[in-house]
């Protein structure tokens, strides 16, 4: 099967969603990452500004840009995501958000609405990043800002790096490495301006979560472990005690894109 048929046939991200939006909604990297931090101020956002957050699950890049922006519209396609996102922005009183059912291939949006669009942890997830990429610049004003936050493999570890996301996720679709997202970034015809890598060492039950350990997901994740080779190990940092693996370093990209 190749790479464009195993796509097409994956699930759809809504089962996993709608079954864990509210861990999610609960969850401290989520909310308060470094990965968010870096994103808002490399975006250099304005009060004028008009945001779009895409995939935006539980809220929390909106919830962050909005108290630096006129307004900010947020989207995704699993609708309990939204319903927990709506919920915590009402919690702390946010109104100028609006939130709304939509795929990221699809933005339901006119050209050149935003000056700022954002993705954040998502978007290994999107079946076509292409189309998502074109979406963007579409609804972007002329010089508007696209930033991107994604699980992102070493060059090297792409296989190993994805399959073991699968197992935890079914609807895992590829995690880019930096050179492949700044060369579809390039050819949706937007200039990249900034492309960094954050670095978190994440155990093993931090790295599976909201699934939860003592599943089929783990058990076939440390078969894959046992049989890397040390190069993948290597390159990955990963720790372990005796055969007993405890934690590995996961890879971010934080990428902003000119119009």
């Amino acid at each position: 099967m190749t790479e464009k048929e195993s796509v097409k046939n994956s699930p759809s991200p809504e089962t996993f969603f709608s079954k864990h939006a509210e861990d999610y909604a609960k969850s401290e990297s989520h909310a308060h990452g470094s990965d968010l931090i870096r994103l808002i101020e490399l975006l250099e956002p304005r009060p004028e500004d008009i945001a779009l957050d895409v995939a935006t699950g539980t809220g929390f890049t909106a919830m962050e840009l909005v108290e630096k922006v006129n307004r900010v519209f947020a989207t995704d396609i699993t609708r309990e995501m939204l319903v927990q996102a709506e919920r915590l922005a009402q919690e702390r009183g946010i109104t100028n958000i609006s939130f709304e059912k939509a795929e990221a291939g699809h933005l339901p949006y006119d050209d050149s609405s935003f000056d700022i669009v954002t993705t954040r942890r998502a978007a290994h997830h999107f079946q076509d990043v292409s189309r998502f990429l074109n979406e963007a610049g579409r609804v972007l004003k002329k010089s508007g800002r696209l930033g991107i936050v994604d699980m992102s493999p070493p060059e090297g570890t792409e296989e190993f790096f994805n399959r073991i996301e699968r197992i935890r996720d079914s609807t895992h679709t590829r995690a880019l490495t930096p050179n492949e997202w700044r060369t579809k970034v390039e050819e949706a015809g937007l200039r990249v301006t900034q492309l960094e890598t954050l670095d978190e060492r994440v155990s093993f039950e931090r790295w599976l979560y909201p699934v939860e350990m003592g599943g089929v997901e783990e058990k076939g994740i440390r078969e894959e472990w046992a049989n890397a080779s040390r190069e993948i190990k290597k390159q990955l940092n990963l720790e372990q005690t005796g055969d007993h693996v405890e934690s590995w370093v996961k890879t971010r990209i934080v990428l902003i894109a000119i119009k």
